[in-house]
């Protein structure tokens, strides 16, 4: 799953500051006066790791609190406001965390903390070329020490652009700057795995196992399906065998006992790198040129998508269909209320599911939306809502529907790595935003 890491605000030697204090013996050897000499930056960082204490406990209030009287002793400290950011961001004030994150770069240009949270902001809010431009920027400071980090950052906004060339650019640059960076080296070998790369990815599959001490159900349970697709039937149920008796309670090892891990997320990221051409390859397709006579020099080059206009605008003048001239039409753009999902699954195309427009359905039904009446008997609509079903997961549940996993888990409650299960209803609007019909 993907999960953008932004650096902690306060660094650890912050968390840990206590107040310098000096005793004095001038007027009394037996009883000196202990004074305070903590520099009001000092102070200021103290309160901040307490604000992001009680907000990682979900008590904003005590939190913006500490970060007001954090403000009051340093105003001019850029951690005071790129500790603002963060709590806009937590409360979902994208405008108010935005201005933050500026102010606190106007104080220091070069903060290689803020940039770096700065674009991490800006990707979850699908800003991904300013997002790009803002992390790259922190790279480039000479005394930034997370590199690794930032172009894992990085890799991991181009992957939810779909830019899946320059994901794999930066995550090998992430690994360049720190070879055993584990979660890096995981994130290469499931890309690895969705391009169809298996010799490449059973390579950072062993240099992650090296570099980590502890297993994972998500790494056991890619590892299994990279050996299956290489056909090594062995070693794929070693890794099963792990998988089960050291997760048994965990999603892959249900899905492995129901279905044999027929799918997981890295098959998913598969069927979008398909999609665009890209698997095997790790390249977008090239254009097709073709030749075509011209007056003067006798030809020319024209792109594939002037031939289809032309053959188009050709078969018009002529009365005849324009599909009847063109060998490959280009796709219809589909209406809100019908979309085409076409999902790939074992190197075989299933069958073209239409997903249409939601209406009231039982609770057994897949998706629908929840109603009741009012005191009239005037129905109303509550909100749409989808059931869990075998093999869902909020990532495929996010793509079907076409909202962002960060939406859904506002709009239900949970977080990402909670654990579907079959049945679950999984509102698909905020509840607080219900249309009254």
């Amino acid at each position: 799953m993907l999960k953008i890491r932004q650096i902690i605000v306060v660094s650890l030697a912050s968390l840990l500051l206590t107040a310098c204090v000096t005793k004095n013996y001038e007027n009394n050897a037996e009883n000196p006066v202990i004074e305070n000499t903590s520099t009001d930056n000092e102070i200021a960082l103290t309160r901040i790791s307490l604000a992001m204490g009680y907000l990682n406990m979900g008590n904003t209030t005590q939190a913006k609190l500490n970060l007001e009287k954090a403000k009051y002793f340093a105003p001019n400290l850029t951690q005071v406001y790129t500790a603002f950011a963060h709590y806009y961001d937590a409360v979902d004030e994208p405008e108010l965390a935005i201005a933050a994150f500026e102010h606190a770069l106007s104080l220091d240009a070069d903060d290689a903390d803020t940039l770096n949270n700065y674009g991490v902001f800006l990707c979850k809010r699908e800003k991904y070329k300013e997002s790009e431009k803002i992390i790259l920027k922190a790279i480039a400071v000479p005394s930034y020490l997370l590199v690794s980090q930032s172009y894992e950052n990085l890799a991991l906004c181009q992957l939810e652009d779909k830019k899946f060339d320059k994901a794999e650019m930066y995550l090998a640059k992430s690994i360049s700057h720190s070879p055993t960076r584990s979660s890096a080296l995981l994130q290469m070998l499931r890309l690895q795995y969705a391009m169809g790369k298996y010799d490449e990815a059973v390579a950072y599959l062993r240099r992650y196992e090296k570099s980590t001490r502890r297993f994972s159900a998500d790494a056991l349970a890619l590892a299994y399906k990279v050996y299956e697709k290489m056909n090594n039937r062995r070693i794929a149920k070693n890794y099963a065998s792990m998988l089960v008796k050291m997760f048994p309670n965990a999603y892959e090892s249900q899905q492995y006992i129901l279905n044999g891990l027929q799918r997981i997320e890295a098959d998913d990221l598969a069927d979008e790198i398909k999609l665009s051409g890209m698997q095997n390859s790790g390249k977008p397709k090239k254009r097709v040129m073709v030749l075509s006579p011209d007056k003067k020099s006798g030809i020319s080059l024209i792109s594939e998508k002037q031939q289809k206009n032309n053959a188009s605008h050709s078969s018009k003048q002529k009365n005849l269909p324009a599909q009847a001239s063109i060998k490959a039409k280009e796709p219809e753009v589909k209406s809100k209320v019908e979309v085409n999902d076409d999902k790939l699954e074992n190197g075989e195309a299933n069958k073209k599911k239409t997903v249409k427009k939601l209406v009231s359905k039982t609770p057994s039904e897949k998706g629908g939306a929840e109603t009741s009446t009012d005191g009239d008997g005037n129905r109303m609509l509550t909100l749409p809502i989808h059931v869990v079903e075998k093999g869902d997961s909020l990532f495929s549940i996010s793509k079907r529907y076409n909202i962002k996993m960060y939406q859904i888990e506002r709009w239900n409650g949970f977080k990402r790595s909670q654990v579907l299960k079959i049945g679950d209803v999984i509102y698909l609007a905020d509840p607080k935003k219900a249309v009254k019909r």
